[in-house]
């Protein structure tokens, strides 16, 4: 269990300044699929709520529903999810997102991130329609099971071996098959920008996560047209258009911006998520590479969030034994001099 005195969250801001962050991204894919993604967000809203109701007695007297954690949580599920997907997949990952949260004690406590556990148990429940979506410009129907056809996202290309064929302005401005608020990498980028400013993205966990993200494909690029080994500085070319791609699309910068840095799930200590930032993006790069899930940065979390707590205690152990041996040295300096 975590240690309840070291996972306390951020100010609320933090949830509060993310949520404001949300509102672009769902503007951007009402505009791309009508208002289908409005409807989406305002059930995981709803929902997030009266799970908060139901975890009431879990609580101590005076707690009040509603904490701003549950609809960040919430609302980045929805980001993560294809505008296609169905209402009653919104709700069952919200309540897995909420309802987790609450279990292992609530604000500050959980070891998991809310919003990975949400999109985890949704695809891998329902992968046909979390990692399967519409073509932007596409006019969702606000009801109903009538879909227009849907194809696998970008990551699917990748995985084989192949490269898409977006162009970089439709990556940068979300006119690509994905995610419904993962997809505008411009949009992404500038939220990012206002959670540093605003001191809420630590860079000590993000650039290693980046750095391994990035840094992994160049070693070894998973593309078919490449032999098995080359070294880092043949084929330039092929290796910036991978690298394009993998950046680009999918959730690797929605991770990094959204879902890398909350305030609970990542270590407390700088060298802590320096190590917590390399981890997950081994892991993140494992999953891309050998599993059909778009957003594997969530199941990435879901492994490496088991290890921030032991690498604070680490970090704090070799404190205190730092600071024994300077004392021991003092100590032998002082009798020499006596």
């Amino acid at each position: 269990m975590p240690n309840p005195a070291r996972r306390q969250p951020a100010a609320n801001s933090y949830y509060n300044d993310v949520l404001w962050c949300c509102v672009p991204l769902l503007a951007l894919s009402c505009y791309y699929y009508g208002l289908r993604p409005l409807l989406l967000m305002a059930v995981a809203l709803i929902t997030s709520y009266l799970c908060d109701c139901v975890s009431v007695p879990l609580h101590a007297p005076g707690y009040q529903p509603g904490a701003p954690s549950s609809a960040c949580f919430a609302a980045l599920i929805v980001l993560l999810m294809p505008p296609s997907v169905p209402y009653v997949i919104i709700v069952v990952a919200v309540a897995a997102a909420v309802l987790v949260k609450e279990g292992f004690g609530g604000d500050g406590h959980y070891p998991f991130h809310p919003t990975a556990v949400g999109v985890v148990v949704a695809g891998v429940s329902w992968p046909q329609y979390v990692f399967r979506y519409p073509a932007p410009g596409t006019a969702l129907p606000l009801w109903g099971s009538e879909m227009p056809a849907l194809t696998a996202g970008m990551n699917a290309a990748l995985r084989d071996g192949g490269l898409p064929t977006a162009s970089t302005t439709n990556l940068l401005i979300g006119n690509v098959q994905g995610p419904l608020g993962a997809s505008a990498i411009l949009v992404v980028a500038a939220c990012g920008l206002f959670l540093l400013c605003r001191g809420h993205l630590k860079p000590a966990t993000v650039l290693p996560f980046l750095a391994v993200c990035v840094g992994v494909p160049w070693l070894f690029p998973q593309l078919n047209e490449l032999p098995v080994f080359s070294w880092p500085w043949q084929y330039i070319r092929q290796r910036i258009y991978l690298e394009k791609y993998i950046l680009l699309s999918g959730a690797i910068l929605f991770g990094a911006v959204f879902l890398a840095g909350e305030p609970v799930t990542q270590p407390n200590r700088t060298v802590s998520r320096i190590v917590y930032g390399v981890a997950l993006g081994l892991a993140t790069v494992a999953f891309r590479y050998y599993s059909e899930y778009e957003t594997s940065v969530c199941f990435a979390l879901l492994i490496v969030g088991a290890i921030p707590e032991w690498l604070d205690r680490v970090g704090r152990r070799a404190e205190r034994m730092r600071f024994m041996k300077k004392e021991e040295k003092r100590r032998a300096l002082r009798t020499r001099k006596a």
